[in-house]
């Protein structure tokens, strides 16, 4: 895979900083990871410290002939007399600057007339579908001639690439030719038709869409495996996952075909709809995101629940089932090992909205003493943007294990996970899914219920 141009400026500066001898150390962490992962980096930098070494070799050479053809002088009594000699000083500091101008030049040669990649259309497909905006977190490219590689703001996409987006509180926006956006949130991918880049495959996860207007003739298709929605102008949102997909239309009407039978749906401004072959193809009112919310694993894990084991023993009075954090490899943190419970993702009708006074209660216990955090991923309560925001408590801890704690926690105690900027508490933010993590990968964090109140309600 050839180095991306974020990559090559980062090659040159790391080299220019190991030849003038600045190099931090976390400098040269990252110069031993940039090695290790591209081959090209490696030719780069062997190329760089060969013409270094003839480079000090051709001065080691010059120094030695000016020393044999100089006439002896007479020998200095001490260190600082020698350095007074100043036919000596002006000829080593001419020769030093000459050796770190040529070094610095085969850096400029080496790195900035090096051949890179150029961001030009794919040959298999010249259509410029749109561009990427608002690029936050992790987004790739890929597909269709794209090197996987992280995007930039400004990024043309064509037909037959992929976007992808990883983590929760990543998101970017797609801006179509005619200044449709298209936004894609958290652990999502979609892929745009190789044919038509009006059709676009949304392969899991979320999206959430501003079409304008567009002639009959020309409509807007997102398609899922198990759904076809055709779009002439409207704001809607669509979650794929768990063999299902769910939509809301926020405004306008959204054609719906389900693809198991070719039954179809006409959704107006204000209704929702799931198409699976398992349920009943049917328009349903929008709900707010309750102020209220409650969950206990009496009935299992709720469908598509992503991260947890099921558990019936140890349980506190009165409960039939818990939930317990399973041992996960955290890739952002290379390769490190942790434990989590992630709930399902309810992007569509979102869990439960934010407000001042709102308050989250949990009830668990740990097997042995640890810490663990909350993580509340939210969007905006009309999907607007920003659109992915992540919420963290502090560091939670049980003074002793295994017994079973409450823990009660104002929503005002929680913070940005990327941002300083306060947090809405006005109803604006609707958390959509549930994140509880340990970085010890075997403390046992088991949650037997969670409940929302906006006060001090009690335990339901």
């Amino acid at each position: 895979m050839s180095l991306t141009p974020r990559q090559w400026e980062e090659l040159e500066r790391l080299l220019s900083e190991l030849a003038e001898d600045r190099l931090s150390e976390a400098g040269r962490t990252a110069l031993v990871q940039l090695l290790r992962s591209e081959p090209e980096a490696r030719d780069m930098y062997i190329r760089f410290m060969a013409f270094c070494s003839d480079l000090h070799e051709q001065a080691a050479t010059a120094l030695g002939i000016d020393e044999e053809a100089s006439p002896p002088a007479p020998q200095a009594s001490s260190l600082s007399d020698r350095l007074k000699d100043p036919r000596k000083i002006a000829w080593r500091a001419l020769l030093a600057g000459g050796i770190a101008a040529a070094i610095l030049a085969v850096i400029f040669v080496l790195v900035r007339w090096a051949p890179r990649p150029q961001q030009t259309a794919p040959a298999e497909a010249s259509t410029v579908a749109g561009w990427l905006e608002d690029v936050a977190g992790r987004v790739e490219l890929s597909g269709a001639g794209a090197l996987l590689a992280p995007v930039q703001n400004g990024q043309a996409v064509y037909a037959g690439q992929t976007v992808s987006t990883y983590a929760p509180e990543s998101h970017v926006t797609l801006r179509l030719a005619d200044h449709t956006r298209i936004v894609l949130a958290g652990d999502s991918r979609m892929a745009l038709d190789h044919d038509s880049p009006d059709h676009i495959h949304l392969e899991y996860g979320n999206v959430a869409a501003s079409v304008l207007r567009r002639r009959a003739t020309c409509p807007l298709v997102f398609l899922t495996a198990e759904a076809r929605v055709e779009v002439l102008g409207t704001r809607l949102s669509l979650w794929r996952g768990d063999q299902r997909t769910r939509l809301s239309v926020l405004e306008g009407e959204v054609h719906v075909e389900r693809l198991s039978d070719q039954r179809t749906l006409l959704l107006n401004g204000g209704q929702a709809a799931e198409v699976s072959p398992q349920t009943d193809l049917q328009p349903r009112p929008l709900q707010p995101a309750p102020d209220h919310w409650t969950l206990d694993f009496s009935n299992g894990l709720p469908s598509g629940w992503q991260t947890g084991q099921l558990v019936f023993d140890a349980l506190p009075p009165g409960s039939q089932a818990a939930v317990r954090a399973v041992a996960v490899v955290d890739l952002a943190q290379n390769g490190q090992r942790r434990s989590q419970i992630r709930s399902h993702n309810a992007w569509n009708d979102g869990l439960f909205a934010l407000y001042e006074e709102t308050q989250m209660h949990v009830r668990y216990r740990l097997e042995r003493p640890g810490t663990f955090l909350i993580y509340l991923v939210c969007r905006q309560h009309d999907f607007g943007a920003p659109v992915a925001t992540v919420l963290m408590s502090d560091n939670l801890s049980q003074p002793k294990a295994r017994q079973w704690h409450t823990l009660s926690l104002p929503i005002s105690q929680f913070r940005r996970t990327r941002s300083a900027q306060p947090v809405p508490l006005d109803g604006q933010l609707v958390v959509f899914q549930l994140i509880f993590d340990s970085p010890v990968p075997n403390a046992g964090l088991t949650i037997d219920r969670i409940w929302v109140t906006r006060g001090e309600d009690p335990e339901p």
